[in-house]
């Protein structure tokens, strides 16, 4: 097994109506966060807004910083360690719909977010710990 190299994830809180916006790739059970990975050299804020024209073809507006979450996995016989930056989001435009085909969007109750199998766990835990303060949060991987 490789030496994992560590990814910066930026991620959105997009909330409407008491929802949340999550995102779920087509072969999967599970839910994250809408957002994406941070090229090298580009900046976090950019980085986010640029992945969710990409994937939403929605305009953005960072509002917040909500917090991070160091987080750690094994897929495919690969490790992966990622710092997750999230952010409280505002979408311009029409209705957020995905524009990628491996990728589909949905509307979460908040009032469903803590049963509700959404990724990385101790990041779902975080907001739902988090409720509406506004403090920011961190969360260290415990792997």
């Amino acid at each position: 097994m490789s030496t994992a190299s560590t990814e910066i994830i930026a991620r959105a809180v997009i909330r409407r109506d008491d929802q949340l916006l999550v995102a779920r790739q087509r072969n999967k059970a599970w839910s994250f966060l809408p957002g994406g990975h941070v090229d090298p050299g580009e900046r976090v804020e950019a980085a986010l807004v640029r992945e969710l024209e990409e994937e939403l073809g929605t305009g953005a507006k960072i509002t917040g910083f909500l917090g991070a979450v160091e987080h750690g996995y094994v897929e495919d016989d690969t490790p992966h360690h990622e710092i997750n930056l999230v952010f409280d989001v505002a979408v311009t435009g029409t209705e957020p719909a995905s524009r990628e085909e491996h990728l589909e969007f949905h509307w979460l109750p908040l009032d469903r977010l803590a049963e509700t199998d959404v990724r990385p766990d101790a990041l779902k835990s975080a907001l739902v710990s988090a409720g509406d303060g506004r403090t920011p949060f961190w969360r260290g991987w415990n792997g």
